[in-house]
C-alpha cells in the first residue's frame, strides 16, 4: 500500500485525498519537525536542558480533478467542522494522525479541467498513534453482555491485569474507560514491579460507563448511567495522579473494580511521534 492521507472531522466524516475521490496531493511539506532547544554551558561543553515543540505548519497542494465541482465539495466538507480536524497518514507499516486547524485554502484558476489549491494546516499536536488494551476482571465473555464491541487484547482474572507499552515520546496520555459495576475502583500502573501511578475514584455504580481522559486539551472525568452523563471530577482521590501519563517504556496495569461481578477496563495509549 502506498502512503495515503485523509482528513476526519469531529463527526467522524472522512475526506480521502486520492484518485477515487478525485482529489490528489501533488506536493506536501512540513511532515518533519523542528525543536526549540535550550542548553547549559559547562566550560565549553554544552548539555541540552530543555526543549519545546513550536507550532508549525503542513502545506499541501491539492489537485481537484473535477475542477470547481471537486473544490466546492471539499469546501463543503471542511465547512461542517467547528473543531480541530484529524489529518491521517497511513502506509503498510504505520498509521498516525495529528490534530490540525485549516489556516487557509487558496483557489487557483481552472487549468485543463482541474483546480489546484494550496492548503495550510496548523499542526496542533505531535503525530499520534493510538493503542488500545482491554482488561476483564472477575469473569469472561460468556457472562454479562455489554452493548459495546472491543476487538482488542484481553486479560481476565479476579483483579485483571494487562501489559502495555509506550513506544513514542515521553508523556503519552491515557484515556481510561470502565464499564460495568464498580465500588471505589482503582487502576494501578506498575513499572519494574513498582507502582508509579494510580487512579482511584470514590463512587459506587451499576452498569456504568466511566471515562477518565488525560489528553490535556480534553481532560475530563465523566460517568454515563443509562444516557445520563455526570461530571465525577470531585469523586477522585486528589492525593493521586488520576489523569495518567506514561513515559516511554513497558508497564503492567492492574484493574480493581471493587466488586465480584464482571467489569471491564479499556485503556487507550496515545503515543506521540515528532515526524513521519
Amino acid at each position: 500500500m502506498i502512503r495515503q492521507f485523509y482528513l476526519e472531522n469531529e463527526y467522524g466524516d472522512i475526506y480521502y485525498f486520492n484518485h477515487k475521490n478525485q482529489t490528489i496531493i501533488s506536493e506536501i511539506s512540513g511532515l518533519g519537525f523542528s525543536l526549540d532547544l535550550k542548553y547549559l554551558e559547562y566550560s565549553q561543553f554544552y548539555q541540552r536542558s530543555d526543549y519545546n515543540i513550536p507550532l508549525s505548519e503542513i502545506t499541501e497542494t491539492l489537485v481537484f480533478l473535477k475542477g470547481y465541482q471537486g473544490y466546492k465539495a471539499f469546501v463543503d466538507f471542511i465547512s461542517k467542522g467547528h473543531k480541530a480536524f484529524k489529518l491521517y497518514y497511513e502506509n503498510d507499516a504505520f498509521k498516525a494522525y495529528c490534530c490540525v486547524d485549516i489556516a487557509s485554502l487558496s483557489k487557483a484558476e481552472l487549468v485543463a479541467s482541474t483546480i489546484q489549491s494550496q492548503i495550510i494546516f496548523k499542526k496542533l499536536s505531535l503525530w499520534l498513534k493510538e493503542k488500545t488494551y482491554e482488561i476483564i476482571a472477575n469473569g469472561s465473555r460468556s457472562g454479562k453482555v455489554y452493548p459495546y464491541m472491543y476487538p482488542y487484547f484481553y486479560s481476565s482474572s479476579y483483579e485483571g491485569k494487562a501489559y502495555i507499552k509506550n513506544e513514542g515520546l515521553d508523556q503519552a496520555p491515557l484515556v481510561i474507560e470502565i464499564l460495568g459495576n464498580v465500588n471505589n475502583p482503582e487502576v494501578l500502573i506498575k513499572k519494574n514491579q513498582e507502582v508509579v501511578s494510580i487512579l482511584r475514584l470514590y463512587l459506587s455504580a451499576e452498569n456504568a460507563n466511566i471515562t477518565i481522559n488525560a489528553i490535556p486539551s480534553q481532560q475530563e472525568m465523566t460517568m454515563d448511567e443509562s444516557g445520563v452523563i455526570t461530571d465525577i471530577y470531585g469523586l477522585q482521590d486528589f492525593e493521586l495522579d488520576n489523569f495518567i501519563f506514561l513515559d516511554h517504556g513497558d508497564y503492567e496495569v492492574e484493574f480493581k473494580p471493587g466488586v465480584s461481578s464482571e467489569s471491564i477496563c479499556k485503556i487507550k495509549v496515545l503515543e506521540g511521534y515528532l515526524g513521519i
